[in-house]
């Protein structure tokens, strides 16, 4: 007989730290994200909050999505190169 998707994906034999060590591979082991919020690229980029929404916006890598806002990485990463000493 087929397995579900809950038989699948969750195992209620496991133990927490087994799922947590499944959980961190297929995090490791996905690709980076293109778009993230401003704290997550505020701590991506080791600078404060302030500091990383005031660039993305110079950098014209803001999406917003009614009060969601994205900024995209690979056009940050192209605008903060401009810096280089």
């Amino acid at each position: 007989m087929a397995r579900s998707y809950y038989e699948d994906h969750f195992d209620p034999s496991a133990d927490r730290e087994e799922l947590r060590e499944r959980h961190q591979k297929k995090k490791e082991s996905s690709r980076p994200k293109v778009y993230v919020r401003y704290d997550e690229g505020a701590e991506l980029y080791s600078m404060c909050k302030h500091t990383f929404m005031k660039l993305a916006a110079e950098a014209g890598a803001v999406y917003k999505i009614n009060r969601l806002s994205l900024v995209n990485t690979k056009i940050f990463e192209e605008y903060l190169e401009t810096f280089r000493v």
